[in-house]
């Protein structure tokens, strides 16, 4: 499946919910606001994913909010790792119940776990999240290296005067672990001018961390940059990688190949647009209304996003829109 620039789009995002038990500052500045009590049921989100799939979808993340809050969650994995053609279901979680999970998420084939950690100091995490859970997370994320997730990913959020002084810290968890340290750039979430205050003081560019770290060499192999956007490096005899997210400082359109669907049943073809397409209303047709819904996302794709100086995302919080 292609848009309309020629992109082959073989990658599906899907919001499991917007429920979070975190609070994290960067994710709503704004403080959050509602949250969908009906996100999409487990034969929904299977309805979805096959409609997808017979149009050239074959890798699956899972999102949220944290979708391990899910009471459901192993069963959608399930659901999604047996539809013909499914290659690959993976998932991002801030891992708080991923200790007791991880085990039979692997067991339901989940193939990846993306992690998001954005302070290694106990109080300075509970700072940033909104709730004292360190031990928790860490716990989840040994867990998850034991059970087999590989390459487990972590990410990290930089914010300038609160965790940037951490880069060297998360750089040096790749170098003895087999681990892919993520640094991911602050985006400009919410539209009051709270949230623009909040983007203006922390936003670190990508560019600014890696100057951080000079010793990086770059890895061009493809079975090292995986399904998603980063740009992989690695420290001299590191056993894991360092990546670097730039959606705000220098973007990756041209290479993208994903749609997304939130929790609401909100089909998008970009994070940064704020239209979006009902499938929730296609799922009370047949299979062939949701193919067809599918496609005009994948045709409504724009070339590039509107980030820029004067963009804000019209959300309550990331958690809104899967982000």
């Amino acid at each position: 499946m292609q848009d309309t620039f020629g992109r082959s789009i073989n990658y599906l995002r899907l919001s499991v919910t917007e429920a979070c038990n975190f609070n994290c500052n960067y994710c709503a500045p704004e403080g959050r606001t509602r949250i969908d009590a009906s996100p999409l049921s487990l034969d929904e989100i299977t309805r979805v994913v096959r409609a997808a799939v017979a149009l050239g979808i074959v890798n699956i993340r899972l999102t949220g909010g944290e979708p391990l809050l899910r009471r459901d969650i192993v069963e959608i994995v399930c659901a999604l790792v047996a539809i013909p053609g499914v290659r690959d279901v993976a998932l991002t979680t801030n891992a708080f119940r991923l200790a007791e999970l991880a085990q039979a998420l692997k067991d339901a084939g989940l193939a990846r776990a993306n992690i998001s950690l954005d302070s290694l100091q106990r109080e300075r995490f509970a700072k940033i999240v909104g709730v004292d859970a360190f031990d928790l997370v860490w716990r989840g994320i040994e867990t998850a290296e034991r059970v087999g997730f590989a390459p487990l990913k972590i990410n990290a959020v930089i914010l300038r005067d609160v965790n940037d002084d951490e880069v060297n810290a998360f750089a040096r968890l790749s170098v003895d672990r087999a681990w892919s340290v993520r640094f991911i750039e602050l985006m400009p979430v919410g539209v009051t001018d709270a949230a623009r205050e909040f983007f203006a003081r922390h936003f670190v560019s990508a560019r600014e961390i890696q100057a951080r770290l000079p010793a990086l060499e770059p890895v061009t192999s493809h079975a090292e940059r995986g399904n998603g956007p980063a740009k992989i490096f690695r420290l001299p005899n590191a056993r894991g990688t360092i990546g670097f997210i730039t959606a705000a400082s220098d973007h990756f359109c041209a290479m993208c190949n994903r749609i997304r669907i939130t929790a609401r049943g909100e089909a998008r073809s970009c994070l940064f647009g704020n239209d979006g397409f009902d499938v929730r209303a296609a799922i009370n047709g047949d299979d062939t209304k949701l193919q067809r819904l599918l496609t005009e996302v994948v045709n409504s794709k724009p070339e590039c996003h509107p980030l820029g100086d004067e963009f804000q995302i019209v959300a309550g919080a990331m958690a809104e829109i899967g982000g």
